[in-house]
C-alpha cells in the first residue's frame, strides 16, 4: 500500500505565500538567523517552517513522515532559492516542535491567521479558536468549486 500526499491547487499555495510573507512584512515579524545564542546559521527561514505547518493543516497531514512528503512534492512551490535543497524529514521535525506544531495539533498562529483550517484539527481544538465543526470544508484543496468563499485569503484577512 503506498502512501500519498493530499494534492493542494498550485495558485492557493503561491497566492497563500506572497500574502504570508507580506503579512510577515507589515507585521515586522522577526526572522531569526539562529538556532539558538550560540547556534548556527538557519539554512531554512522560520517563515518556510511556518508556511509548511500551514499546509500540514490544509491537508490534515497525520505524521511528521506524511508532512515532509507534502514539503518535497511542493518544494519548487514553497523554496525561497531554487538551488536550496528539501529540508530533511529530521531537520523539519526539529523545526516544527520548536514552533509548537505537531500533526494533530497546529500552532496557535496558524488558526489565529487561517480560522477557516480550525474545522481541520481536532474537534476540541476547533472549538476553541470558536469554529463549529462543519466550518472550513474543503477550504483551497484542488479541486474546488468556485466562488465557495475559502481559500487564500487567510493572512490578508488577519492584518485587515
Amino acid at each position: 500500500m503506498s502512501q500519498t500526499v493530499s494534492k493542494l491547487n498550485p495558485q492557493w499555495i503561491t497566492h497563500t505565500r506572497t500574502e504570508f510573507l507580506r503579512f510577515l512584512q507589515a507585521t515586522q515579524f522577526p526572522h531569526p538567523e539562529r538556532n539558538g545564542e550560540r547556534g548556527s546559521t538557519f539554512e531554512y527561514p522560520e517563515w518556510l517552517i511556518m508556511l509548511i505547518a500551514i499546509l500540514s493543516v490544509k491537508c490534515q497531514v497525520k505524521s511528521y513522515l506524511g508532512i515532509h512528503r507534502l514539503t518535497v512534492q511542493y518544494w519548487p512551490l514553497l523554496t525561497p532559492d531554487p538551488a536550496l535543497k528539501p529540508i530533511s524529514e529530521s531537520q523539519l521535525r526539529e523545526r516544527l516542535k520548536k514552533i509548537c506544531h505537531a500533526p494533530g495539533r497546529p500552532a496557535a498562529f496558524v488558526l489565529q491567521l487561517f480560522p477557516e483550517l480550525a474545522a481541520r484539527t481536532s474537534p476540541g481544538r476547533a472549538r476553541q479558536w470558536g469554529q463549529d465543526d462543519g466550518e472550513g470544508q474543503g477550504a483551497g484543496v484542488a479541486p474546488q468549486a468556485k466562488g465557495s468563499g475559502t481559500g487564500a485569503q487567510g493572512p490578508a484577512r488577519a492584518g485587515s
